[in-house]
């Protein structure tokens, strides 16, 4: 079936008239007449009675009118958005941040995009790291970051930003609250409170900080979502483990992990093969051009690091 029989099929039933129908799409008669035997060929039956000047929708005209109505209107549909691609009406950026990774280190990109691109929008959806894999690779993302873990796709080119150290969260009162950095092995004297949501990336971490350093680590209450945690800590139920650059909510603070290893690399990741839409490329362009640093997260409020190493990003592999 093509679509320009559905269109003649159209208008011929608007019309009734083969005559005024083939004015109508701008063609001779005898062609309209032509595409319309042949969709009648196609569907297996006549779609229209012809008796001398008067025309009429047969029974399956009339059944195949509104489904070819809306192959009529998906055409237009899809016409339209392509043409708005092609002007860039929109410049659109789905992106995927796993739920361990401050948002704040997104701000200044997201800001220059504001700032520079015409008709940006932004979609920002929370996963895990393996889930905006899988999201990237179906093509409902356009962009993630990810905490290193698990490989990633082939499919997908990454770039490593920064690592990021773990940092404890406790209440201010806490003998934490008095060090620079916490020794791993202190961990084994607390309770150690759990995101309990699926591949989370802090709970691997606490698995792995175990298994390393030959700990049994007590993890005993959990939480689906961070303020759960958060109000579990205030009333003393234990402390959480976090990503350093995340934001400290008021009431806690958080002091990082001593040991280096006690830490995790950060990875931007995007399809490869695919041609990003100005706001794709523009955000990856800007998170790879920063320079990323190690950096302090002490009191409420901490969003952004104090201080850059000028650590330039990689290229894909």
């Amino acid at each position: 079936m093509e679509f320009n029989q559905v269109r003649y099929f159209l208008t011929l039933a608007n019309t009734l008239n083969f005559t005024r129908a083939a004015e109508s799409c701008n063609v001779t008669q005898p062609a309209l007449t032509r595409a319309i035997q042949k969709l009648e060929d196609e569907l297996g039956g006549l779609l229209f009675y012809r008796e001398r000047s008067l025309t009429q929708l047969t029974e399956l005209g009339h059944l195949m009118l509104p489904f070819l109505e809306q192959t009529s209107a998906a055409a237009q549909a899809a016409r339209e958005q392509a043409l708005a691609f092609k002007r860039r009406d929109s410049a659109p950026l789905r992106l995927g941040l796993d739920p361990s990774i401050a948002t704040a280190v997104l701000t200044p990109a997201l800001g220059e995009l504001a700032a520079r691109i015409k008709g940006f929008t932004l979609s920002m959806r929370e996963a895990s790291s393996p889930a905006i894999c899988t999201f990237l690779l179906d093509g409902t993302l356009d962009a993630g970051l990810v905490v290193a873990g698990e490989p990633v796709p082939e499919r997908l080119n990454r770039w490593k930003l920064y690592d990021e150290r773990l940092a404890v969260l406790c209440p201010p009162a806490h003998e934490f609250a008095g060090l620079d950095a916490v020794p791993v092995a202190r961990l084994a004297q607390e309770q150690i409170l759990r995101r309990d949501v699926p591949d989370c990336a802090i709970a691997s971490a606490i698995e792995s900080l175990a298994a390393g350093s030959g700990l049994q680590l007590q993890v005993q209450h959990s939480g689906s979502q961070e303020d759960h945690l958060h109000a579990m800590i205030k009333v003393g139920l234990g402390v959480a483990l976090v990503g350093e650059f995340q934001t400290v909510p008021a009431g806690l603070v958080a002091r990082p992990l001593a040991e280096p290893e006690a830490s995790r690399a950060v990875t931007l990741v995007a399809a490869a093969g695919r041609q990003p839409g100005p706001a794709v490329a523009g955000f990856l362009k800007l998170m790879r051009a920063r320079d990323w640093g190690e950096s302090r997260i002490g009191g409420h409020g901490n969003d952004n690091p104090d201080r850059l190493a000028g650590r330039a990003a990689s290229a894909p592999r």
